[in-house]
């Protein structure tokens, strides 16, 4: 291993370009590592930004770096024999999953905080650096930014962001009429999962009745215009509690009945579901919670959030260049 490890970036979707471009931008020489040179546009990849590709013998690219930094698992069923691949955590939702033995095919983990690390320890060696997203939130600029990119809002409105999940644990078959219902008191953003967006779920809720889809829009940049947060088994639950925004949990009816290998009952967003936001389990609870949120704030502990996100000094950049080294010399 040299001094200066060679590392890329193995990506396969634009959300995780914008995750871990935060850790691409400190990494002296990274390389972005696509299975097609044309995907790079889609991405959101920069034209700046130095590309590789492998349309077949991924691994065998992969062997020429030193570490690949990833939210996937390396093709194949055995680890690579000279790069470290290094997994990345991209969220808190459905545990069963994101904390799965498919984690072991990592020689590392790099994760928001010691809840996290407490449950990836099993699978691989893992370093706390918080969320990378949050360096983008610190960043000058960044909400004016969001406010440009988002558009002109109503002022004399509070502004719900609904979040939903996709499949079949979303919130959206039961709670689509009460959301649209809102925008009549309420700016209502809509920013759906992307499979939701592919699998035509987002039929279920009319954007005509004064709800705004900003489902092509950063979560991120849209959270940044937003005063509370509506979700329900999602992972932006955990992303507006990073960004101290109140979160209101929609409960779907016979969840349990569709626990499996994504959602069980000792997840978080279900085994902790009332310390993370205040819950509605039927319509006539909706808007006195949202009332709720908007006049207390956000409801989580600091003892819990700081367990969720490392509070390490300075920027998750230089925490993760940290445990790079670290890392580097395993």
């Amino acid at each position: 291993m040299t001094s200066t490890p060679n590392v890329a970036f193995y990506v396969r979707n634009r959300f995780q370009v914008s995750h871990l471009r935060p850790l691409f931008r400190v990494t002296s020489g990274a390389t972005w590592l696509l299975k097609k040179a044309k995907d790079a546009d889609a991405f959101g990849v920069d034209g700046s930004e130095r590309i590789s590709s492998a349309p077949v013998f991924m691994r065998r690219k992969m062997e020429q770096y030193d570490i690949i930094v990833s939210h996937a698992k390396p093709p194949g069923k055995t680890p690579l024999r000279h790069a470290k691949f290094v997994m990345v955590q991209y969220g808190y939702a459905k545990e069963p999953y994101n904390f799965g033995d498919w984690r072991k095919q990592a020689q590392a983990i790099l994760a928001y905080g010691d809840y996290a690390v407490d449950r990836f320890k099993a699978h691989a060696p893992s370093f706390a650096i918080g969320n990378p997203r949050l360096d983008d939130w610190n960043s000058d600029g960044f909400v004016d930014a969001a406010r440009v990119e988002v558009g002109p809002l109503p002022t004399d409105k509070p502004v719900l962001l609904y979040a939903p999940t996709w499949g079949d644990l979303s919130s959206l078959p039961q709670w689509s009429e009460q959301v649209a219902e809102l925008s009549q008191s309420f700016t209502v953003l809509l920013k759906a999962h992307h499979n939701s967006v592919r699998d035509g779920q987002l039929q279920r809720l009319s954007v005509s009745h004064g709800v705004i889809d900003v489902s092509h829009i950063d979560l991120m940049r849209v959270l940044a215009v937003s005063d509370v947060v509506m979700s329900d088994y999602s992972g932006a639950i955990f992303d507006g509690i990073m960004c101290d925004r109140p979160v209101v949990l929609l409960d779907v009816t016979g969840i349990d009945a569709k626990f499996g290998n994504k959602l069980d009952g000792s997840s978080l967003e279900m085994a902790r579901r009332d310390e993370l936001g205040t819950r509605v389990c039927t319509p006539d609870e909706l808007r006195p919670a949202i009332a709720k949120a908007l006049r207390d704030g956000s409801s989580i502990t600091p003892e819990l959030k700081a367990s969720l996100f490392s509070s390490n000094s300075g920027s998750v950049g230089q925490a993760y260049l940290d445990a790079l080294e670290k890392i580097a010399a395993l």
